[in-house]
């Protein structure tokens, strides 16, 4: 009988059921066109302090990109790179078919390097720093990202080597400077002739080269050969010396133990807007000095 009973309940179940399933009053019975469309999957813009390590020996603005970066848990933690600034990307740029470098990423390194000045208490030039400018990569593009991602790195010399850090470099350019330049002694090639980077030390140990300020050469393309370098920097970089040695530049050009060396940006960061060089007091036949060279004026030493 209990199975009698069972079969004969189920069909009064079901249809209980089915009277419940009807359509809500003020409703059309179709359960699709009812529900909102959910919103387009949006590339998130990278975190504003950050800080990352690198797989890069030298940072090189024409080739670095947003995988050249691994993040780390904080900035306490050893690291290359700090993101100090995260905006939209300004300027035409945003509008391209792919992401922007060179020219077309000049809004782009303006804001940057306007940020930089702010984070750091000082132009980021006068520190042994360098200003990365990232943008997505080439499949965020695609799917729409538009931001423009500030870093700041500490380098062991304008040759870009990257140097492992703990901490934020944040006012890095105020008090007592950690990161400035100051002086230092040249690297030379094997055979002695060639000057390839610098190590830098106290201005009270011995040295033979001392920074002096940067130029900004007006707008021109890049110079590629010594002699387009020497027509739009060696000028610009002889006045900043002889001012900082306290002398004129006639004065300089006839001084028998120190002249006036520069590193220049590569082609990529002169494209982007920063047509600058690094300008350096360097005394000849590898002399070496365990002061400033500061003001000394026009006799020798």
């Amino acid at each position: 009988m209990a199975r009698k009973l069972i079969a004969a309940l189920v069909p009064v179940v079901a249809l209980t059921l089915l009277a419940g399933c009807g359509a809500p009053s003020g409703t059309d019975g179709d359960l699709v066109d009812d529900w909102p469309m959910l919103a387009a999957a949006k590339i998130p813009s990278p975190p504003v302090g950050a800080c990352y390590t690198t797989n890069v020996d030298y940072f090189e603005p024409d080739t670095i990109t947003l995988f050249s970066f691994k993040a780390v848990d904080s900035c306490n933690t050893a690291h290359a790179s700090e993101t100090f600034y995260v905006g939209d990307l300004p300027g035409s740029a945003a509008s391209g078919s792919a992401p922007p470098k060179g020219a077309d990423l000049k809004d782009g390194w303006a804001k940057c390097d306007s940020e930089a000045e702010k984070f750091l208490g000082g132009d980021f030039h006068d520190g042994r720093l360098a200003l990365q400018v990232l943008v997505p990569s080439a499949t965020q593009w695609t799917a729409g990202a538009r931001y423009l991602r500030c870093d700041l790195a500490e380098v062991v010399s304008d040759g870009g080597k990257p140097v492992n850090r703990t901490g934020s470099l944040k006012n890095a350019l105020t008090g007592d400077k950690p990161v400035a330049l100051g002086c230092a002694m040249e690297v030379y090639d094997t055979d002695g002739t060639t000057w390839l980077d610098y190590t830098a030390t106290p201005c009270t140990s011995a040295h033979n080269i001392e920074y002096v300020g940067t130029y900004t050469a007006p707008e021109r393309a890049f110079p590629k050969n010594a002699d387009e370098r020497k027509a739009a920097i060696e000028a610009g970089c002889d006045a900043l010396g002889a001012k900082f040695l306290n002398m004129t530049t006639a004065q300089l050009a006839a001084h028998k133990q120190v002249g006036i060396g520069y590193w220049t940006v590569g082609e990529e960061n002169w494209n982007r807007g920063d047509r600058s060089s690094r300008c350096y007091a360097m005394l000849f036949d590898k002399k070496t000095i365990t002061r400033s060279l500061k003001g000394i004026g026009p006799t020798t030493f």
